[in-house]
């Protein structure tokens, strides 16, 4: 069974955490000591021996630095946080272990539904469910998009449970791009394992395939990079095909330390039109809507 346990001994409470002022001093050792520690941790480890390692044992790791993400704090302690050089020089080999969990887990969960009898079970027992089901909810119902006919997504993945969830609340058929042709492979052998393959096309490169699709709105996955140039290509289309709304899924605060944040470099010839922050269920991501400047 693909699980694992979101309950568990928090390697900084948030107790702890609220004891102190949320803005201070010590708030800010407080969370470079985890930092610290979390580092040195998964230094041992090389992308290889880390995917040699147990279920639990990888998800132990993810909740560690997924805890240190989610504590609430002032802006000015988050800003100070991301930008002091003795954590800046962590980031990379945080981020880079972030990027590599994902990669595994959605492997994980492609091999639990490929062999399963019933093929939903494993994916409504999986424990980041919940947040993937409150970030589509607020996709689709607070950022005003009506019920588009078909959503393309930028960075669909192995596993697009995204598009799937868009499919199970909301009826909406999407087309799924990814660069990488074998997440391209297991995404349509899940979605035929799940009856979806007739709702939820997937097709492999970059993201200019889309010129050659119709949609009605593009999300582009938080770790669909390079965002510049996925921007440009978008802004080329647009101008051709018409103009269209792009959801942006970013991140924001102390959960910058998994991936780095939108730039406004990185949308030109864009603006932001919506901005909807984190809620309930430790969502990860931050949704923002952006239209293409007249």
């Amino acid at each position: 069974m693909h699980f694992f346990p979101l309950e568990h001994e928090h390697s900084l409470t948030e107790r702890e955490f609220d004891g102190c002022c949320r803005a201070c001093e010590r708030s800010y050792y407080m969370v470079r000591d985890r930092l610290l520690d979390f580092y040195n941790t998964i230094s041992r480890y090389t992308p290889e021996t880390l995917r040699k390692l147990s279920q639990s044992e990888i998800y132990s790791l993810y909740l560690t630095i997924d805890d240190i993400a989610h504590l609430e704090c002032d802006h000015h302690l988050d800003e100070r946080i991301i930008a002091a050089s003795e954590i800046k020089c962590l980031l990379p080999a945080i981020r880079r272990y972030y990027k590599t969990f994902f990669d595994i887990h959605e492997k994980f969960l492609v091999k639990e539904v490929l062999e399963a009898k019933d093929p939903w079970k494993p994916l409504m027992e999986f424990g980041l469910y919940p947040r993937y089901k409150t970030l589509v909810r607020a996709q689709t119902e607070s950022l005003s998009l009506g019920t588009p006919e078909k959503i393309a997504f930028i960075g669909s993945g192995a596993m697009p449970l995204s598009q799937i969830l868009l499919h199970r609340l909301y009826g909406i058929e999407s087309i799924g791009v990814d660069i990488d042709r074998t997440a391209v492979t297991l995404a349509r052998q899940c979605l035929d394992q799940l009856g979806l393959s007739q709702s939820i096309t997937i097709v492999q490169g970059r993201e200019d395939v889309l010129s050659d699709h119709e949609w009605d709105v593009v999300v582009i996955a938080a770790l669909a990079e390079p965002k510049c140039r996925i921007f440009s290509t978008l802004r080329k289309i647009m101008k051709v095909s018409g103009r269209r709304p792009v959801i942006c899924r970013t991140y924001s605060g102390l959960r910058t330390l998994l991936h780095p944040p939108l730039e406004k470099d990185d949308y030109e010839g864009f603006v932001i039109t919506r901005e909807i922050r984190p809620g309930e269920n430790r969502v990860n991501n931050t949704l923002l809507k952006l239209e293409l400047v007249e």
